[in-house]
């Protein structure tokens, strides 16, 4: 299954990988990304000051004022899962069939958690790095890592029990 999407599309797979994160990990990242050797232009270095700020700072990046944030942010979180997912496929790590792929993630379950796992895929798919392509079917078709497009009918809504009781169906006797 080839899944087309443009950057736009990919951008908003990386935001919506970051909202699955836990705060801690966001955090560290944070922290991790504004004390790079690189600085990123003032205004989303700012921005990520002020995201450090906050308790759980997930729920501000799909903010416009933070959105500049997430591919920095994605970045760090990603950086050693990336790197030991490279060193897992060897030789074959530019260009990974699905199979390669999916092995290796596998490897790296009991190392990453699967959010983080899914942000270092749409990091890649975003950035348009070799295998790009591969790693946004798999966001788009895996539901280890919570992106997958929903082809099921959706679920009934559970029933709420507030004490009253609904009349029954069986005859009274």
């Amino acid at each position: 299954m080839e899944v087309e999407s443009t950057k736009p599309d990919r951008g908003a797979q990386l935001r919506e990988a970051m909202m699955k994160v836990s705060p801690t990990e966001l955090k560290a990242a944070l922290n991790q990304a504004t004390q790079s050797g690189t600085r990123p232009p003032k205004a989303v270095y700012n921005a990520m000051l002020a995201l450090r700020r906050h308790h759980d700072p997930v729920p501000y990046l799909t903010r416009p004022q933070y959105r500049p944030t997430v591919p920095l942010v994605a970045a760090a979180l990603s950086e050693e899962c990336l790197t030991r997912t490279v060193e897992v496929l060897g030789d074959n790590s530019e260009n990974p069939s699905r199979e390669q792929l999916e092995a290796a993630l596998d490897t790296l379950g009991s190392d990453f958690a699967d959010p983080v796992i899914a942000v270092m895929l749409a990091w890649v798919a975003q950035d348009r790095l070799p295998s790009s392509d591969l790693c946004a079917e798999l966001l788009a078709t895996d539901p280890r890592y919570g992106l997958a497009v929903e082809t099921a009918e959706p679920a009934q809504p559970p029933s709420v029990d507030r004490g009253v009781s609904e009349p029954s169906s069986e005859p009274a006797s």
